[in-house]
């Protein structure tokens, strides 16, 4: 007659807690993995620092503030400034053009969507920014300055249709477009720095030089406003001129102009002789898009001033202004980026908060050390020991994370 021997309470407590403890260690695979996957959707749309987000959005901000003022022009070029006879309605009822309005209802009110559009990308902008307030107070600054003249600007631009275009009103409502295209070529610039203080660099006649060309390049934009108020292109049938006379303005337009391209090539000898590449690159890219705009606009003066020159002559005035504001800004240095301070990392844990990447660290390594370990799913073959000991490597790998544990982590999860 065989006895039958009793089984230990501890031994069944003991094989229910080695059944348990995979799921135990799924469960910690899962908490690190989602805390690390709502940090980073945390860090892309509200980062901590500059990322290629923030960066895109900077050159889309450049981008549709030179495209405003193009399609502002093109706006005047073809006639279309009443295009829309009304604001902030197109028609006193409508919000958006009618049929009946033509092409020009078409053209006005795509400008002003656009502009709808360039305060979205300004919002988004500052929305990502809010993080960044201690430590880049400078992006979030210029971001809100930026998206603060968007309003601005649309009164200015009602109330240019409520004056039935007056000139003067339509050169106020230009020169802030012209303010924001530079301030957009500063942010975009900023992006590729840590901020900080800056260090003047170069001889103080190369910076003379720079400050030199930003003058120049605001005179030319107040002169080219008022050559284009004295213009045929009125925007409107109906709409005055402001009485300057043409000729006269076109060649005290052209008078800066000059004077531009002399200092951009003084400034190209003066940081090539220095060896300073970073201040001789945007120079020479300068000085091409003034020649290129010398030869536009002398074009456009002897062939009746055609709308499509003159449309292109605008396109790269916006050059210009963001050329010159990137040649004044690379005469004082400030700290790169360093190389981890990026979003797109893949699979690094600088792209976490230190909160998140230690929960993460501690998953990993407990994750690694179940799965390295055998004994977690199939239980140790050695007898079970006495009541309350720890099992042989299902403690000490999986829930401690030492040993084989520890050394894969990084490997689990980088």
């Amino acid at each position: 007659m065989s006895t039958q021997q009793p089984t230990a309470p501890h031994d069944h407590d003991d094989q229910n807690d080695r059944g348990a403890r995979p799921q135990r260690g799924a469960r910690g695979r899962r908490r690190p993995a989602k805390a690390a996957q709502q940090a980073r959707t945390e860090r892309r749309w509200q980062p901590s620092t500059v990322t290629p987000v923030v960066r895109a959005l900077a050159w889309a901000m450049l981008i549709a503030q030179a495209l405003i003022v193009v399609t502002g022009a093109l706006v005047r070029l073809t006639g279309s400034g009443l295009g829309c006879p009304d604001w902030p309605t197109c028609d006193g009822v409508s919000i958006t053009n009618t049929p009946d309005m033509g092409i020009h209802g078409f053209i006005e009110f795509g400008n002003r969507l656009l502009g709808v559009v360039l305060g979205l990308i300004c919002l988004a902008t500052v929305i990502m920014l809010l993080r960044l307030i201690a430590a880049r107070w400078d992006l979030f600054l210029i971001s809100l300055a930026l998206t603060l003249v968007v309003p601005v600007q649309a009164v200015i631009g009602g109330i240019s249709v409520h004056m039935e275009l007056n000139p003067w009103i339509v050169a106020a409502h230009f020169v802030p477009s012209a303010v924001c295209v530079a301030l957009s070529a500063y942010f975009v610039r900023r992006t590729y720095d840590a901020g900080g203080p800056r260090t003047p660099i170069g001889t103080p006649a190369l910076r003379g030089l720079a400050w030199t060309i930003a003058v120049l390049t605001v005179i030319i934009v107040i002169m080219g406003v008022l050559t284009t108020g004295a213009g045929p292109h009125a925007g409107d049938e109906v709409s005055a001129r402001n009485g300057l006379p043409i000729v006269l303005m076109a060649r005290l337009h052209a008078a800066p102009v000059w004077l531009l391209v002399i200092a951009t090539v003084a400034g190209i000898v003066a940081a090539h002789r220095q060896r300073l590449p970073e201040v001789r690159r945007p120079l020479v890219v300068l000085l091409i898009v003034e020649l290129a705009q010398g030869v536009v606009g002398y074009i456009q003066y002897f062939t009746g001033l055609p709308v499509w020159l003159v449309a292109l002559h605008m396109a790269g005035l916006c050059v210009v202004i963001a050329a010159s504001t990137a040649v004044l800004d690379s005469v004082y240095r400030r700290a790169p980026l360093p190389p981890a301070d990026t979003l797109l990392a893949p699979r690094g844990r600088t792209d976490l908060p230190p909160e998140a990447a230690a929960e993460a660290d501690a998953g990993g390594s407990a994750a690694a050390g179940a799965e390295s370990d055998p004994t977690a799913e199939s239980g140790p073959t050695a007898e079970p020991g006495p009541a309350g000991a720890a099992q042989p490597g299902a403690d000490t790998g999986a829930a401690h994370g030492t040993g084989a544990g520890r050394g894969t982590a990084p490997g689990a999860g980088g």
